[in-house]
C-alpha cells in the first residue's frame, strides 16, 4: 500500500479530531457529529462524480444503512454500535451488489432518474410501513462499543469518537484506491469509456464495484447518524 503526504495529512486530521474530542464544547461535538456522517457519504458520492455518474438516490442507502442499525437494537436486541454500522454497511452494500447490475447499464439523466426511482419505492414502503413505526420512525439507543459498556454521560463522546475513526478510515481507505489501478479507471471512464474497453478494462465491471463502495460509506453515514440522533423515520 502506498502512503502519501495526503494519507498522512488524513491520518494527522483524524488524530487532532480525537483529541479535540474532550475539550469541545458539546453543541460542537454534536455539529462534528453530523458533519462526520454526512462527510463519509459525501466521500461515496465523489468517488460515483469522478466516474462520471451522478446518483439523485443515494439516500436509498444512507437510510438503509440507519435502518439496518436501528432494526439491530430494535428487533435484535444487539444495540452495540461496531455491529450497528457493519450491519449498515453490509446491507447497503449488498442492495447496492443487486441495485448496480442494472444500473451500471445507464448513464447521465437515465442513470440519476433510475436511482431516484429506487429510492423512492424505499421510501414508500417505509412510510406504509407500521411496524417500523411508518412516518415517525423509531427511537435507537446504542449502548455498548465491542461488548464494552458505555456510561450514559460518555455516549456523546463515544460516537463522536466512531464517527471519527470511521471518516478518516473511509477517507484513507478510499484514498488508496483512487490511488491503484482499478481506482484510476474511474477517471478513465469519465474521460472516455469506449478506450477503456479498447484497454481490455470491463467499464461496466468498474462502474458497478464503484457503485457499491460508494453505497458502503453511505451505509457507513447512514448507521453512524442513526446512532447519533438516537432515532430513525423515513425522512432522515
Amino acid at each position: 500500500m502506498r502512503i502519501d503526504r495526503n494519507s498522512i495529512a488524513v491520518v494527522l486530521v483524524g488524530v487532532v479530531l480525537l483529541a479535540l474530542g474532550p475539550v469541545l464544547p458539546s453543541w460542537a461535538v454534536s455539529l462534528l457529529n453530523v458533519a462526520l456522517c454526512y462527510g463519509t457519504v459525501v466521500l461515496g458520492m465523489m468517488l460515483l462524480m469522478r466516474t462520471g455518474i451522478v446518483s439523485f438516490g443515494h439516500g436509498l442507502y444512507y437510510c438503509l444503512g440507519a435502518y439496518a442499525a436501528g432494526l439491530l437494537d430494535h428487533f435484535g436486541k444487539m444495540p452495540d454500535m461496531l455491529l450497528m454500522v457493519g450491519a449498515g454497511a453490509v446491507t447497503a452494500g449488498l442492495v447496492a451488489a443487486v441495485l448496480g447490475l442494472l444500473l451500471a447499464k445507464y448513464r447521465d439523466i437515465f442513470f440519476a432518474m433510475l436511482s431516484l426511482a429506487f429510492s423512492m419505492i424505499l421510501y414508500g414502503l417505509l412510510v406504509k410501513t407500521a411496524s417500523l413505526g411508518s412516518t415517525d420512525g423509531f427511537n435507537v439507543a446504542a449502548k455498548t462499543v465491542g461488548g464494552i459498556v458505555i456510561a450514559e454521560d460518555s455516549v456523546r463522546i463515544v460516537v463522536y469518537s466512531l464517527a471519527v475513526v470511521f471518516a478518516t478510515l473511509s477517507a484513507f481507505l478510499l484514498h488508496q484506491y483512487l490511488a491503484s489501478h482499478q481506482g484510476r479507471l474511474a477517471g478513465a471512464i469519465k474521460d472516455n469509456e469506449l478506450r477503456v474497453e479498447y484497454m481490455g478494462a470491463s467499464v461496466k465491471a468498474a462502474v458497478h464495484r464503484n457503485y457499491v463502495i460508494s453505497a458502503v460509506l453511505a451505509g457507513i453515514g447512514g448507521a453512524l447518524m442513526a446512532v447519533n440522533i438516537g432515532h430513525i423515520d423515513p425522512e432522515m
